[in-house]
């Protein structure tokens, strides 16, 4: 059931991504996400046979920080405000060109616990590829790096 709701949350937030821009965006887009997975958990929909297409850099951050959130280490073994940078290449079909190199890791960390995010990091990724490029952000990424920022904000104070 998790994986049904991670994909059915994705789809409508891609399809609502309007609808949350007119509110403020992040705070439209955690009530719009919120609303949606209550009623598809709750409908037990069948999931959408067309995945919701990306048309933005900022689209393709938010549809990784979603798979992020849903394979993020167990939260007695993580380390409040872990940071965990990545550099992705995307073809024009949203195929990830190559692997993922991590730019940046929170110095403090142990060796244990770079391990175990970069091991999250990589499954994040590895369950959202390929995405759902439109033609035009296929053609704008396709071979061009990006660096994507992963964040493990459970456990800080006031979150």
């Amino acid at each position: 059931m998790r994986a049904i709701v991670r994909y059915l949350v994705l789809g409508t937030f891609a399809a609502g991504l309007g609808a949350a821009a007119g509110q403020g965006h992040a705070k439209g887009l955690a009530a719009f996400c919120d609303d949606n997975l209550q009623r598809v958990q709750d409908s037990g929909a069948p999931p959408p046979r067309r995945p919701p297409v990306l048309n933005t850099l900022h689209d393709i951050g938010l549809a990784l920080s979603i798979c992020w959130a849903a394979h993020l280490p167990p939260l007695a073994r993580a380390r409040p405000g872990m940071n965990v940078t990545v550099m992705l290449t995307f073809t024009r079909t949203g195929d990830l060109l190559g692997e993922p190199r991590f730019t940046y890791m929170t110095r403090e960390a142990s060796p244990e616990t770079r391990a175990l995010y970069q091991r999250a990091a990589v499954e994040a990724i590895n369950a959202c590829t390929p995405l759902p490029f439109s033609q035009g952000l296929g053609n704008a990424v396709a071979g061009r790096p990006a660096i994507f920022p992963f964040v493990d904000r459970r456990n800080e104070k006031g979150v």
